[in-house]
């Protein structure tokens, strides 16, 4: 089977438009029809029903069957294309949002460097939401990512390794700086600036103002925690981070009080299916070692 005809059948699933489809591929109308014809024959079944009357496509229940098996497919092979030019490459992806990478690589790197390891490991930076699709995509061969639940996924496996609780963050100079603690519900008043929503710091912050019922005022997002902690103490607005960032002199630390408080859970990530080279595994080991 040729996997091309998968990739034009999934597109054409989106599409609903043979032209469309042909043109995002850049090949003629014809190889689109072609393919489909060559699927309908390996399958034994009809995948579309075109009414060219209409210019209407349908797809049958035999081609809703074979979209879903299609997507799985070219997903794997997209990951096994970035795996193999990975290895060939001689490199170890390894994805790191800001945060984590901040405090924990540190720790690891003159592991990394006494093992040989360090020259050879491309990290991946970007929140832990995007980064655990990434992976699970192949894009990177593991990562250390941030969760509030642990996480749970059939196609990954997570060791957690650390926990850490979230705090808010004001200004030297902000009324509520000579607060030590508050409850979250004291602050629906206040402007805040936070992280963009790949970061897992959104689902805990969010899963606070639902319990609050209240929609906060965000008056700036960043993915750069320095960024964040400088607004801040410039008093543009508040901010909620776990307490493994660098604290500046001028921004005052409030503990929360609220009960079940979310946690930031860290855990080394690596899809199931993936097999670890013996640079990898190493590297594995080293993490397990000094983080766990």
């Amino acid at each position: 089977m040729n996997t091309n005809d998968l990739a034009y059948f999934k597109e054409l699933i989106n599409q609903k438009n043979f032209s469309k489809v042909a043109d995002f591929f850049g090949v003629s109308q014809p190889t689109i029809t072609t393919a489909i014809k060559r699927l309908e024959t390996e399958f034994g079944s009809q995948l579309i029903i075109r009414d060219r009357v209409h210019h209407e496509l349908t797809i049958t229940q035999s081609g809703q069957q074979l979209a879903e098996h299609a997507t799985s497919i070219l997903r794997e092979l997209d990951t096994a294309h970035h795996e193999i030019q990975n290895l060939v490459q001689n490199q170890i992806a390894l994805g790191l949002p800001p945060i984590i990478e901040n405090y924990y690589f540190p720790k690891i790197a003159a592991q990394l460097k006494q093992q040989r390891l360090l020259r050879h490991i491309l990290t991946v930076e970007g929140g832990s939401v995007d980064l655990r699709k990434g992976l699970l995509d192949g894009q990177m061969d593991m990562a250390l990512l941030g969760s509030i639940e642990p996480l749970s996924y059939q196609n990954l496996i997570a060791d957690e390794f650390d926990r850490h609780p979230f705090y808010i963050y004001v200004g030297k100079t902000h009324p509520l700086a000579d607060r030590k603690r508050i409850f979250f519900s004291e602050l629906r008043h206040e402007d805040f600036v936070l992280f963009e929503n790949s970061f897992v710091h959104n689902q805990a912050f969010n899963k606070l103002t639902r319990r609050n019922h209240f929609r906060p005022d965000v008056v700036f997002r960043s993915n750069d925690t320095h960024i964040i902690m400088k607004l801040v103490a410039q008093n543009v607005g508040i901010t909620y981070l776990t307490d493994i960032v660098d604290q500046q002199d001028d921004v005052v630390r409030l503990k929360l009080m609220d009960e079940e408080r979310p946690e930031f859970i860290t855990s080394i990530v690596y899809r199931t299916t993936h097999i670890l080279t013996p640079a990898q595994q190493q590297l594995l080991d080293i993490m397990h070692r000094i983080l766990a």
